[in-house]
């Protein structure tokens, strides 16, 4: 059997699942999947290919779904119910899609307002999620909700905002809906959501198939790799690189859940040392965050047996992978496997992907042609004076930088990044069923800002995030990245953006950072003088506005990503009349 020739010719449904089937049956007595939750955490639970069969069909049977190809949503916590769903839902050719279970991550009220606009906007046949949850959403919503029990099902309801969802819910009506997906849907997975409501992409099986072909080459990846993950079953890298991609290709992976990850993430590492894992995904902030828990660990790891550490979902830094690979160089880390990737749920997954065993690819700042903007020397101690690569494209996907006239960016000047590739979608599943999405000769815009060195892409952040202030781009990342460097602000707590000011013609910086300790006023109006001095000092440009805020005040998308639309939203409806304007 040769794998590349069947997953690229996967065209319907019925193919699909035979050849799931036939790969979960060829590992019948191979431990494909393991779920870590607390409070077991050293007893996770265990299933080879022949266990999984048969366990994700007959969950998925147990829910009667008599009509073809229905539409389940699964609102349901870090469980192996949900890893079992998600497989034998696909298996029963039903379509499963993943909402996000709140975390600490995420604003509350974000969260709330997203659920129900999904709840209330897809349309579904049935939702499945805990026993009292369902029973408050019982007659509220068109679709029948059916309670399941997992682990510490009590645990999980008593965090759950039953209450607020269900009044949010009881004031929206629900317009009769007659829509079924199409024959090769598989399922729906959601974007990122930081610009706005999360929208369903309908993943098919000719996208998945190629994507999971295209990983494979790209990675080298085989049935002897192995990976771990505490990344959620919502978010893409969570579901395509670290559950579908290893399960595939008869890989075990070994599943954390994003809470437990969190609070304790050393866990992670247990992991890796006790299976031997060789592949890791991994958001920026990750590579941070576990740099900076490094002392507070107790145990003592093997890490080295790690092919790739791949920083994925947000602009790459260089300060964060060396601070990563610094900190844990002498449990076996090494630099060349440090790798990034871009990449997107509208193209299922991984769009670029670096070359394994090389060092990152970096290209300095001052060969990049974005304006006249220029920092000064002190900027490149705080931020990274070069920017990294996310490698080259996948195979058989294209890449173009796209100017703001339409015009093809020559090497070296950023744009907008577009893309074309077999795993593209088509479109998304909303209100009114199916909804294409409109593309220009193949190529999807993706709202990035980035440009192509040497084939290689590098991703600079959001497009439309850009703050033209004076006439100069400022890249809220870079601004982000400095003040997270100042002493008692929350690392990867701040959010920079542009606020229109209609008396100067122009934008206006703003910054909202969270403060590390106990908020109060003195030591506000001391990171709010920090905050204005660093950042003119190294940018150039003083933020007319500074708001120094406590722990969790800036909004978060469901993925976990701030929000940085939502949060200016927030900042100009609560603090914009009363914030610090003076600038020093």
């Amino acid at each position: 059997m040769s794998p590349g020739r069947i997953e690229t010719s996967l065209t319907t449904h019925a193919e699909f699942r035979q050849q799931l089937r036939e790969r979960l049956l060829v590992n019948k007595e191979k431990v494909l999947l393991r779920v870590v939750s607390a409070p077991n955490f050293d007893q996770p639970l265990e299933f080879t290919g022949a266990t999984l069969l048969r366990r994700a069909e007959e969950l998925a049977s147990l829910l009667g779904l008599s009509k073809e190809r229905s539409v389940v949503l699964l609102l349901l916590p870090h469980s192996a119910e949900l890893f079992l769903l998600q497989l034998g839902l696909v298996l029963k050719g039903h379509v499963p899609a993943i909402l996000a279970w709140p975390t600490s991550r995420i604003d509350p009220d974000k969260y709330q307002r997203n659920l129900v606009h999904q709840l209330s906007n897809l349309p579904a046949d049935l939702l499945i999620t805990l026993p009292r949850l369902a029973k408050n959403l019982a007659g509220i919503l068109p679709y029948p909700a059916t309670g399941l029990k997992v682990e510490n099902s009590a645990v999980y309801e008593k965090i759950f905002p039953a209450g607020q969802v269900s009044e949010r819910l009881e004031q929206r009506e629900f317009p009769e809906r007659n829509t079924r997906p199409s024959a090769e849907t598989l399922f729906l997975q959601f974007s990122g959501g930081t610009t706005g409501a999360q929208k369903a992409i309908v993943v098919t099986v000719a996208m998945l198939s190629q994507q999971l072909a295209q990983l494979r080459e790209a990675l080298s990846f085989t049935a002897e790799d192995v990976v771990a993950s505490w990344l959620p079953l919502y978010h893409d890298m969570g579901l395509i690189a670290c559950y579908w991609m290893p399960l595939w290709h008869g890989a075990p992976s070994h599943q954390i859940g994003a809470n437990d990850w969190v609070i304790n993430p050393e866990l992670l590492l247990k992991y890796i040392d006790r299976h031997r894992a060789t592949f890791c995904w991994l958001p920026n902030f990750s590579f941070s965050y576990l740099g900076q828990r490094r002392e507070q660990m107790q145990g003592e790891y093997r890490l080295d047996s790690v092919r790739a550490w791949i920083n994925c979902s947000e602009p790459v830094r260089l300060k964060s992978m060396r601070q990563f690979a610094m900190a844990f160089a002498d449990w076996g880390v090494r630099k060349e496997s440090l790798q990034a990737s871009y990449a997107m749920a509208e193209t299922v997954f991984a769009i670029t992907q670096s070359e394994l065993g090389r060092e990152a690819f970096t290209v300095s700042r001052s060969r990049v042609h974005h304006g006249s903007r220029t920092y000064s020397e002190l900027a490149f101690d705080l931020i990274d004076d070069v920017y990294v690569s996310s490698g080259r494209p996948i195979r058989d996907t294209e890449l173009r930088i796209v100017a703001a006239d339409g015009s093809v960016c020559a090497e070296s000047v950023p744009g907008e990044i577009h893309v074309r590739t077999p795993s593209l979608f088509s479109g998304y599943w909303g209100s009114e069923g199916f909804q294409t999405h409109t593309l220009r000769d193949g190529w999807h815009a993706t709202g990035d800002f980035g440009f192509l060195v040497e084939g290689e892409l590098f991703v600079i952040g959001r497009f439309k995030d850009i703050a033209i202030v004076g006439g100069n781009n400022i890249f809220p990342e870079d601004v982000e990245a400095i003040v997270n460097a100042i002493d008692g602000i929350y690392p990867g707590r701040v959010v920079a953006f542009g606020v229109e000011d209609q008396d100067l013609g122009t934008q206006s910086l703003a910054v909202v950072a969270e403060v590390r300790d106990e908020f109060n006023e003195e030591s506000e109006s001391k990171l709010e003088t920090a905050i204005r001095k660093l950042v003119l000092t190294t940018i150039g440009v003083a933020p007319r506005y500074v708001a120094v805020v406590p722990q969790r005040w800036i909004v978060k998308s469901t993925a976990g990503k701030i929000s940085r639309r939502e949060t200016r939203e927030r900042f100009e409806r609560e603090r914009l009349s009363v914030a610090r304007g003076e600038v020093i």
